[in-house]
This record gives structure tokens, C-alpha cells and sequence, in this order.
């Protein structure tokens, strides 16, 4: 039996052929290389829109006329920037490497950069258009960029990392762009950062506006700290830029959940209040609990699995729980020949192994048809077409294997009783894959002791990654150790036996 190397409390292990530290992702090489390169696209043309055109000023005939604005100043404002970005990866890779090799994350972090950039130069020309002036920020025009938005988006969207950031580097853009004094600087990055702490956690539409109205709270104590140490004589003017921050973050607030939509269908990706609908209603996992019962609970059984094993390492634990949900909807083209939903003979009695092979790897490209004619998310294809990757239907590989032994048919075919793929890609998917066989083949075992429950995790991961299954998911072996760890506890759980109750007869 091939052994996995791994208790959860330490990540070096050895496979067949394999052997890699615990702090090194399984992802290609190639996969790390592209996210760099969009960070580095998506730099110099933030860069430019941030340094290199200039208003000008209003026209006779009420238009506005622009400058290209090359010079010493505008190379180092598009150098610094550039090199903030690199350090943000480099910073990326050192600390967080889990999410440094997640190509999609890291093309949406640099597409929200590009939109940081917009808001901060809309908000640095509102000024010159409606008041004329050639200086940004105004006296108090840095009190109305919603810095709350973004870094909210972020960690909606990406989680709380990206969010931090986000943050910084909104805050590194203001410095290079406007020179702040130490109030607007501590304003612009209190508002920011609070907005990541608010919903580190949980990220629902009461508490998305709750976190604008703290975020400008904060700006707003910085304001009146401001108006204070300046000796201001009139006070009921800093009361005023205080309620002026306090209205932005509460309508940034507004703003990000009325704007999110359009955001996660640009971006690919699902907030925690989508991923919240699409789990409590949805009429796809209303047909499959009624016409796949069995199914049905395997699903659920899976998402939990999953969502436990997420949370252990800091991957999408909610994202996870929600697309398992939908990872098996292809069996509802026909759930009778599924083992779960089989009641009484089974109709592969009477079917060839490689026939009935065939019928079982079709549920996945049923899925796929299924998703898209129920547009669901991006997200969720990925995971209905990854989590069998390549994987052997064993079964009737076996089974097809025995009866080429015992008579004179020709031998089975490996190719013919393998699922057509692609293998995971992200953490998420890898997750699902595992969460998916373990809970099948653990179900299989019957009343297994507990050792022997252990030993089935630990084989099926090991068996996975030395079959090349993982190959281009960004799981180091510390993550498959505290996955394997979290399964075998919520299978303890799962397996526990209660004590019979007594027969006690009723006292006339």
C-alpha cells in the first residue's frame, strides 16, 4: 500500500517518483511566471493614467482637453509604481505563497489595481472640472475618494489578502500622486485597512455597509484630530468634513454591492453573498434531491468534507462548500445507474464494464451541458469538468480486467476507463477531487474500524498525487497533510456509534 508522509502537524512527504518540501506548491513553474506577468502589464498602464496625462482645463464649447505629459517626474512616478507591484508579489510569494500561484486570483488583484487607479484619478480631476483648480488634492478634496471601495471589493471577491494588498497599494498610490500631509496619509490608510478587518470574516450586505460607515468613521476621527492640532477656528467646518467621510463610506458601501454583479461577471469570480444564494436556492439542487436522493447525500456529505478541509488551510471554505453542492449535477441525465441511488439489482449486471464505465465518466460532460444551460458561474464549470481530472474508474477497470483474465477477450485498456479531464487546477477544485473520492470509497467500506479509515484516506491522497492528479493544483504537501487530518476527523465523527438503547417495558 502506497503511504502518505503526513499527520497533518508536518508537511514533507514521499510518493512514488515524487518528493517535494512542504514549502514548495505543486503548481507549475509557468503558472507563477504568468501571474507576475500580469502584475507587470497591469502596473505601467495604471502608471500611466496616473502620471502621465494632465487636464488641461475646460473649453470655449464646455469640453476638456488633455496633455500627454512626458518628463523626469512622470518616469519616476511610472518607476515607482512598477517597482511598488513588484514588491507586492515579491511580498506575495514570501508570506502568502499559497495564493501567489493562483493565476486567476492574481489577473483579478491586477485588474482591481487598474480600477484603484481610475477612482484615484477621477477623484484627483472632479476638482479641476467643477472648480477649476490645478492642484490635487484640493484643500478638502482628498476627504472624498471612496477608499473604502476597493480593498473591499478585494477581499468580497479574493479574501482578505489580496484586500491588504489592495490597501497598500492604494495608499502608495496616493503618496506618489499627491504628496499627503501625515493625517491624509494615516486617514487614507485607517480608512482602507479597515474595511479588510471589517469583513475578514464574513462579507454579508448588512455588513458590507456597516464597514463603509466605520471605514469613513475612522477618516472622520482623523479629520477632527486634523482640525484640532491645525487650531482651526471653526469648528462646525471640520464637523462637516467629518460627516462629508462618514456619507462617502457609507455610500461606497452602496456603491460595491450595487456594482458587484457586474464585477463578479468581469472578474470570473463569486462573492460570499452569491455563493450564499446559489447554496439555499437553486433549482438544479431542488431536482437533485428529489429525483437523486442518494446523490443528494453523497453531495452533501462532500461539501462538508470540503468546506472543513478549506477552512484547515485557508482556502475559500464557503466557496468550496457551495460548488461541491453542484459537482455531481450531471447525474441527473440518469441517476438510476449510480451506486447511491441503486435500489434493489443493479443494471450493470447486465452491461459491460467498459459500457457501463462510459455511462458513469458521460455525468460529467452531462454537467457541463447542465451548467451552461443554467448559466452557472465560471467557477463552478471548473469544478464540474476537474473533479475526477484523470482518474481510473477502478471498479470496472477491475471488473473488465478479471473477465479478460477468465476468458479470451481482449485486455482492458486503461485509457478507456479514465475521465477525460482536465485534472484541478486551483486549490478549491483539489479540495473538491479529494473531498469527492474519499467520502465514495470510505462509504464503500461499511463498518470499517477506525484504523482502517485512516488508512483508506492516506492511500487515496498518495495513490492521487503519484498518478499525477495534482500536478497543476497549487497544494503543497503541508496542505494535503492538514486536508488528510480534517478528513479523518470528520469521518471519527462520522462513524461514531451510539450505544443501543434499553428495552424498558411500559408499566401498567
Amino acid at each position: 500500500m502506497t503511504r502518505f508522509a503526513g499527520n497533518g502537524q508536518h508537511g514533507v512527504g514521499e510518493y512514488p517518483g515524487i518528493r517535494l518540501s512542504a514549502d514548495r506548491a505543486m503548481a507549475k513553474p509557468e503558472l507563477r511566471a504568468t501571474g507576475l506577468g500580469y502584475l507587470l502589464l497591469a502596473m505601467p498602464v495604471a502608471a500611466v493614467i496616473l502620471f502621465c496625462f494632465e487636464p488641461l482645463g475646460r473649453e470655449a464649447g464646455g469640453g476638456w482637453s488633455w496633455r500627454i505629459l512626458p518628463g523626469r517626474e512622470q518616469a519616476e512616478g511610472v518607476f515607482g509604481l512598477v517597482s511598488a507591484m513588484v514588491l507586492f508579489y515579491a511580498f506575495q510569494r514570501r508570506f502568502w505563497p499559497r495564493t501567489a500561484g493562483e493565476v486567476r486570483a492574481l489577473r483579478s488583484a491586477a485588474l482591481l489595481v487598474l480600477f484603484q487607479a481610475l477612482i484615484l484619478r477621477v477623484t484627483h480631476d472632479c476638482g479641476q472640472y467643477f472648480y477649476g483648480e490645478a492642484q490635487w488634492p484640493r484643500e478638502e478634496g482628498w476627504l472624498r475618494s471612496p477608499w473604502f471601495l476597493t480593498p473591499a471589493l478585494a477581499v468580497v471577491l479574493l479574501g482578505w489578502r489580496h484586500g491588504v494588498l489592495l490597501s497598500l497599494s492604494g495608499v502608495w498610490m496616493f503618496v506618489l500622486l499627491a504628496e499627503p500631509g501625515v493625517v491624509q496619509l494615516v486617514a487614507a490608510a485607517l480608512g482602507s485597512m479597515a474595511a479588510v478587518l471589517w469583513l475578514r470574516r464574513s462579507t454579508t450586505r448588512g455588513r458590507v455597509l456597516r464597514a463603509g460607515v466605520w471605514s469613513g468613521a475612522l477618516v472622520a476621527a482623523c479629520v477632527l484630530l486634523g482640525e484640532l492640532l491645525s487650531g482651526a477656528k471653526d469648528p462646525t467646518l471640520g464637523v462637516l468634513h467629518a460627516a462629508i467621510v462618514i456619507g462617502v463610506g457609507f455610500g461606497s458601501g452602496i456603491l460595491l454591492l450595487a456594482f458587484l454583479p457586474f464585477a463578479e461577471w468581469v472578474l470570473g469570480e463569486l462573492s460570499d453573498v452569491s455563493l450564499t444564494e446559489y447554496g439555499t436556492d437553486h433549482r438544479l439542487l431542488d431536482e437533485l434531491r428529489e429525483r437523486a436522493p442518494g446523490t443528494w447525500n453523497h453531495t452533501l456529505n462532500v461539501a462538508d468534507l470540503a468546506r472543513q478541509a478549506a477552512g484547515a488551510i485557508g482556502a475559500r471554505a464557503l466557496f468550496c462548500h457551495t460548488a461541491a453542492l453542484f459537482h455531481d449535477i450531471g447525474k441527473l441525465q440518469r441517476p438510476e445507474i449510480f451506486a447511491e441511488n441503486i435500489q434493489g439489482t443493479s443494471p450493470h449486471d447486465e452491461l459491460d464494464p467498459k459500457e457501463s464505465a462510459r455511462l458513469i465518466i458521460e455525468h460529467v460532460s452531462h454537467g457541463m451541458e447542465l451548467a451552461r444551460k443554467h448559466r452557472l458561474p465560471r467557477p463552478f464549470r471548473s469544478i464540474i469538468a476537474e473533479h475526477h481530472g484523470n482518474s481510473l474508474v477502478r471498479f470496472f477497470y477491475a471488473k473488465a480486467a478479471q473477465l479478460a483474465a477468465d476468458s479470451e477477450r481482449p485486455e482492458a485498456r486503461e485509457s478507456d476507463f479514465r475521465y477525460a479531464g482536465p485534472p484541478p487546477s486551483t486549490r478549491e477544485s483539489g479540495i473538491i477531487a479529494m473531498a469527492d473520492a474519499v467520502e465514495a470509497a470510505t462509504r464503500s467500506m461499511g463498518d470499517a474500524q477506525p484504523w482502517e479509515i485512516r488508512e483508506a484516506v492516506r492511500s487515496l491522497i498518495a495513490e492521487r498525487v503519484a498518478d499525477g492528479e495534482y500536478a497543476s493544483c497549487p497544494l503543497t504537501l503541508a496542505d494535503l497533510g492538514q486536508i488528510e487530518a480534517s478528513f479523518q476527523a470528520w469521518l471519527a465523527a462520522r462513524c461514531h456509534k451510539r450505544p443501543a438503547y434499553p428495552q424498558v417495558e411500559a408499566v401498567p
